[in-house]
């Protein structure tokens, strides 16, 4: 079994983007104001701070840490295969997570921001 099959590679590069997608989200939820998330009727920041931490962990660390351990072209392969490896719960727990942060969350703590109700 090749690694380097078409479709194993795409999933690593749909791996790899939801993984960065997800840093982005923990970066703009740690640069909003605390108020804002309570004026949106949202979670407390400090849950979306642990839910989209949580989310990055498992889509950036996780891979990360076995491209380490296999140090290849074909280990960041299968590293950033979310769907087809034995962490696929979690990969897909953390990609709904931050789509949700991203999709419900994000543009109604913006919102607040800009002055928007």
């Amino acid at each position: 079994m090749s690694v380097l099959r078409p479709d194993y590679v795409v999933l690593c590069l749909i791996g790899i983007v939801v993984a960065v997608v997800s840093l982005y989200a923990l970066v703009h939820a740690a640069r909003q104001r605390k108020d804002a998330f309570e004026l949106a009727d949202k979670l407390s920041k400090n849950a979306w701070l642990g839910i989209v931490g949580a989310s990055a962990l498992f889509l950036l660390l996780i891979p990360i840490i076995q491209v380490i351990r296999y140090p290849s072209l074909p280990g960041v392969i299968v590293a950033f295969q979310g769907l087809y490896n034995q962490f696929t719960i979690f990969w897909l727990a953390g990609t709904v997570a931050t789509l949700v942060y991203l999709v419900d969350v994000k543009p109604a703590v913006a919102g607040i921001g800009r002055g928007e109700r």
